[in-house]
């Protein structure tokens, strides 16, 4: 995915922040590490900025995608296939990169897809029907 190297470097921004606001409490140099950590958090933001730009018109591609499968049960193959189609339009593996669910199920709610799933008694894995989408004004 084209963007893998900057879900890795906001990953580890995010763990060094956590890290950072734990230590907080056990150490005396309060201030040197709120200014660490008000750096990290800067540069956090840029490299967010960065992932992000792309997702209105990534949007608008995974709508088209879901479009044509509106109604119909999708068993393994195909939400398998949409996952990787969805995840390859917005060039990352997750929707929040600072969120660790990265399944269909993640990006369906982050892209405000209305859906169903039907639990298969004969397998361990459920049917999904997508209903409809919550279309966003401000892309």
């Amino acid at each position: 995915m084209r963007f893998e190297n900057l879900e890795k470097t906001i990953n580890k921004l995010d763990n060094d922040i956590e890290a950072l606001r734990r230590v907080k409490q056990y150490l005396s140099n309060k201030d040197e590490i709120n200014e660490i950590s008000d750096l990290l958090n800067k540069e956090r933001q840029v490299y967010a900025d960065e992932l992000y730009i792309g997702d209105a018109i990534a949007y608008s591609e995974s709508l088209e995608i879901i479009k044509q499968l509106l109604n119909k049960e999708l068993g393994k193959d195909e939400q398998v296939k949409l996952l990787e189609d969805i995840k390859e339009t917005h060039g990352r593996k997750s929707p929040n990169v600072s969120k660790k669910s990265h399944g269909l199920n993640a990006w369906l709610k982050f892209l405000d897809i209305q859906c169903e799933w039907i639990e298969n008694p004969n397998t361990d894995w459920s049917i999904l029907i997508i209903k409809g989408f919550i279309p966003r004004n401000n892309n």
